[in-house]
């Protein structure tokens, strides 16, 4: 048994998969690329597959981690060719490797929020005071200071010579337990009017770290 981890990209429409398409569209890819995988036992058997810190539905990443068996015990030499060979448009393969380090040690993801909405010089100064949200979660709504789940964040105007050609966010947010969504920023920022109703923003996750800063894999 080789307990496999790939790093693969989500772009394009496929970044409109929901998470549960998204796992059947990977399982149906490795049953097409006939790779030895490992599958449940009874009636309806399936591939065992996990996907790592899910991203919300529209969000696009170069990012993301799923953890699945093979029956054998080595990594196959040419696996991340045979997946992409078959996987739909949008998702690839980027590495493969060993699932050896725990899920628990995820801390941390960096994400780039690009909006519409013209610069304006009061945006971080929005953040720099204690900033509540109601956050919300399948265990039912909370109280919670968005502060809290900032690692860090910088903002700054897509183009410095022409400030209404809107402006981005860098930031580093809480994953693991308790993750924040980058959403929660937008929230902020349309209750202060920084941000119209009509932006629609481009989520785009750059990375997934421990909590020493360094990328999981």
């Amino acid at each position: 048994m080789y307990k496999t981890r790939i790093r693969f990209e989500k772009q394009g429409c496929a970044s409109y998969i929901s998470h549960l398409d998204l796992m059947r569209a990977l399982q149906r890819s490795l049953t097409r690329a006939a790779l030895p995988v490992r599958y449940t036992a009874g009636f309806n058997p399936h591939i065992y597959l996990s996907i790592l810190a899910p991203l919300s539905t529209g969000y696009q990443s170069e990012y993301e981690l799923a953890d699945f068996d093979l029956t054998c015990d080595y990594l196959p030499a040419d696996l991340t060719e045979r997946l992409n060979a078959v996987l739909p448009q949008g998702l690839r393969v980027l590495a493969a490797g060993p699932a050896a380090r725990p899920v628990g040690q995820i801390a941390s993801c960096d994400y780039l929020v690009s909006y519409h909405s013209p610069w304006n010089e009061k945006i971080p100064e929005i953040f720099q005071g204690q900033v509540k949200i109601l956050k919300r979660s399948k265990r039912g709504d909370k109280e919670a200071v968005l502060n809290d789940y900032i690692r860090r964040m910088e903002f700054e105007p897509a183009d410095a010579a022409d400030p209404g050609q809107g402006f981005c966010c860098r930031c580093r947010l809480k994953a693991g337990e308790d993750p924040m969504n980058p959403s929660y920023i937008t929230d902020v920022l349309r209750f202060h009017n920084l941000v119209s109703q009509e932006d629609r923003p481009l989520y785009f996750r750059k990375a997934i770290l421990d909590e020493g800063g360094n990328l999981f894999f």
